[in-house]
């Protein structure tokens, strides 16, 4: 961290108001987009941000000033969106903002992107939107565990170690949940005719 920041995060620990609001102020965009990437709805990822809010607040002591700020609250932002998912059935998510799906074992990559081109025309623009409808109806239907799964390895970009210890699952189960959403949605895709065999 740089000294402006280490100085910030030490007002924060004396429970300095005006310190934490501007963090706030330069990280909340980031920690809207992780919220969002779980509910899709604008409302639900406000009220998350208040509560992802709260436990930045009241974990600031233990924050070790030796280590980067941003991953620290990454952290707190997608543990309490698992912990939200644990509590009540899993949100719509969307494929926007996932990356590619590749599976660096078999060296298969699974990019829902690659099979959307891009709109140039009216008429374009309502076929892509209709196939973004429908990727995200897809993975909507996916069983939550794989839901969950999927969004922390493709849109957070966790590694399978990062999930396994943060779901507290084995490494195993995850991968095999990553592996199975990606089957179901792919075979979904090819029953909608939204990709080719």
């Amino acid at each position: 961290m740089d000294q402006d920041a280490i100085k910030l995060v030490r007002r924060c620990k004396e429970n300095d108001q005006e310190a934490f609001n501007e963090l706030l102020s330069r990280h909340e965009g980031y920690l809207y987009r992780i919220c969002y990437s779980f509910t899709r709805n604008k409302e639900d990822s406000m009220d998350m941000l208040q509560e992802i809010y709260l436990k930045i607040f009241r974990g600031f002591n233990s924050f070790d000033e030796e280590k980067p700020l941003l991953p620290w609250l990454k952290k707190i932002a997608v543990n309490t969106m698992i912990n939200n998912n644990k509590k009540k059935r899993l949100p719509e998510l969307s494929f926007n903002g996932f990356r590619d799906f590749s599976d660096s074992s078999s060296g298969n990559k699974f990019a829902m992107e690659n099979y959307l081109s891009a709109a140039h025309s009216t008429e374009e623009n309502v076929v892509f939107d209709d196939t973004r409808e429908v990727i995200d109806r897809l993975i909507g239907d996916l069983p939550d565990q794989y839901r969950l799964a999927l969004t922390l390895r493709y849109h957070e970009e966790m590694s399978y170690e990062a999930i396994a210890r943060e779901l507290n699952q084995p490494l195993g189960t995850v991968k095999n949940s990553v592996f199975r959403a990606r089957n179901l949605l792919r075979e979904q895709m090819l029953a909608c005719k939204l990709l080719e065999v």
